[in-house]
């Protein structure tokens, strides 16, 4: 019996802890693409060489192909399949949590359109890919209309998690204490 609770204990010990979802200034700076808090570090991906490879992995195109360090980052296709890719890994987009306290799902997201960073925080390190929500968010006031995809990229098992936010920047802003 002693063998048996020891092996549990062992295993329990071996299952992964899951992912901890970015706090919500870290949602809202990614969406803002900048930091809004102190506790917040916003570092921009270097997005002037842009490359794209077919067949990149599983039959995905990546049409979107960026080098940050050894890791390479972006977005692939295959037929309707969209994916955001980090160091060869693969995460469809139609997979995405949803963030709690966010609008509905993100629109299509245009890699070319989208504003590409690392966002780190005491969460963790996470890909923010920030953009327009659809052609609504690139004129006038639908502008504060912004969808995010944050990947977290911190987890020391080799495990990632796809988030997904969307929301009015004015309305989260003042929701957050924040100013304009």
């Amino acid at each position: 019996m002693k063998q048996f609770c020891i092996l549990i204990l062992l295993s329990a010990a071996a299952l992964e802890v899951p992912a901890k979802a970015p706090s919500k200034a870290a949602v809202v700076s990614c969406l803002s693409a900048q930091s809004l808090s102190t506790s917040i570090k916003w570092n921009p991906l270097p997005t002037e060489e842009i490359t794209s490879e077919d067949d990149y992995v599983g039959g995905f195109n990546a049409v979107y192909y960026i080098k940050w360090g050894s890791a390479p980052i972006g977005y692939a296709e295959r037929g309707p399949v969209k994916a955001v890719f980090y160091s060869k890994q693969l995460f469809p987009i139609a997979g995405a949590l949803p963030l709690t306290g966010f609008d509905t799902r993100p629109t299509e997201l245009d890699p070319f359109a989208a504003e590409w960073a690392t966002l780190a925080e005491q969460n963790g390190t996470y890909l923010c890919i920030s953009f327009p929500y659809g052609d609504l968010g690139q004129s006038g006031s639908f502008q504060k209309n912004r969808s995010a995809y944050l990947l977290e990229l911190g987890n020391k098992k080799g495990t990632h998690v796809l988030y997904s936010a969307t929301g009015n920047l004015d309305a989260l802003r003042t929701n957050q204490g924040q100013k304009k």
